[in-house]
C-alpha cells in the first residue's frame, strides 16, 4: 500500500512538473508591434514638413490608445497601461491643438481597425515596450531638426518625456503578468488533459474583450505611467 501511494505521489509530480514546463514554453512574450505599424521609418537624417510630423504623431499616439484600450478590455486593469491610456488622449488633444493652429486637416482615428490584442499580459506589455519606444525615436528625429516653431518644440519636447515615463513604467513591469499567463496555460494543460477540452484559448481568467476579466492582475501600485504637468507652449 505505502509502495502504491509512494509511487502514485511520484508520477504526480512528474505529471505536474511537466504540465508546468510546458506552461513556460507556452507564455508568449513576443510583441506583436510590427503587425500594428505600418511600417513607415521615421530617420533623424531625413526633413519632415509640419504636416508629415503632426500626421505621423498623431496616429502613432491614436495606435497607442488604441491597442491600451484593448489589451485593457480583455485582461482587465492593468497598470500602467489604465494609466497610460488615459495619457495618450492627453497626448492626442495637444496634437489636435497644433493641427488647428497651423490649419491642417486632423486625420480621422481608424487606429481601432489596426489593433491586434497579445496573446498574453507578458506579450502585452512586451509590445507596449516596443511601442514607446518607437515613440521616443519618433519625436527625438523630429526634434532634430531647426526649423520647428516654438510651440510645436515645446509639445514633441512634452511627448517625448512622457513617452519616456511610460517605457520606464512598461519596463519596470514587464514581467508581473507572468504568473497570471502560467497560471492561464497551466489551468488549460489539464483542461486538455481531462477529457474537457483541448486547452485552446483563454480559460476562464479572462472574459473575452469586457473589460471584466478574471482577478484583473493589478500589477505595480501607484500611478505609473500618467502625464502630471502640461507643457509650456510658445
Amino acid at each position: 500500500m505505502k509502495k502504491g501511494l509512494i509511487k502514485g505521489l511520484l508520477v504526480s509530480s512528474f505529471v505536474l512538473v511537466g504540465a508546468l514546463s510546458l506552461s513556460l514554453t507556452s507564455v508568449n512574450a513576443e510583441s506583436i508591434y510590427t503587425e500594428l505599424s505600418d511600417d513607415t521609418v521615421i530617420v533623424t537624417d531625413q526633413t519632415y514638413s509640419l504636416e508629415e510630423m503632426l500626421t505621423y504623431a498623431i496616429q502613432d499616439e491614436y495606435l497607442a490608445q488604441a491597442e491600451y484600450d484593448a489589451i485593457i478590455a480583455t485582461y482587465g486593469d492593468l497598470r500602467p497601461f489604465i494609466n497610460v491610456v488615459v495619457a495618450e488622449q492627453t497626448h492626442i488633444d495637444l496634437l489636435t491643438a497644433l493641427f488647428t493652429t497651423y490649419g491642417i486637416e486632423i486625420p480621422a482615428n481608424t487606429a481601432v481597425d489596426s489593433v491586434i490584442v497579445p496573446e498574453s499580459i507578458t506579450a502585452s506589455f512586451a509590445t507596449a515596450v516596443d511601442a514607446e519606444t518607437a515613440n521616443i525615436a519618433m519625436y527625438q528625429a523630429f526634434l532634430s531638426q531647426t526649423d520647428l516653431p516654438d510651440d510645436v518644440r515645446s509639445t514633441f519636447e512634452y511627448l517625448v518625456a512622457a513617452s519616456q515615463t511610460h517605457l520606464n513604467a512598461f519596463s519596470k513591469d514587464r514581467y508581473s503578468g507572468l504568473g497570471s499567463d502560467l497560471m492561464n496555460q497551466f489551468k488549460n494543460q489539464f483542461k486538455g488533459s481531462n477529457g474537457q477540452g483541448s486547452g485552446v484559448g483563454q480559460g476562464n481568467q479572462y472574459k473575452g474583450s469586457n473589460g471584466k476579466g478574471g482577478n484583473q492582475y493589478s500589477g505595480s501600485n501607484g500611478n505609473d505611467g500618467i502625464c502630471t504637468s502640461t507643457p509650456i507652449l510658445g
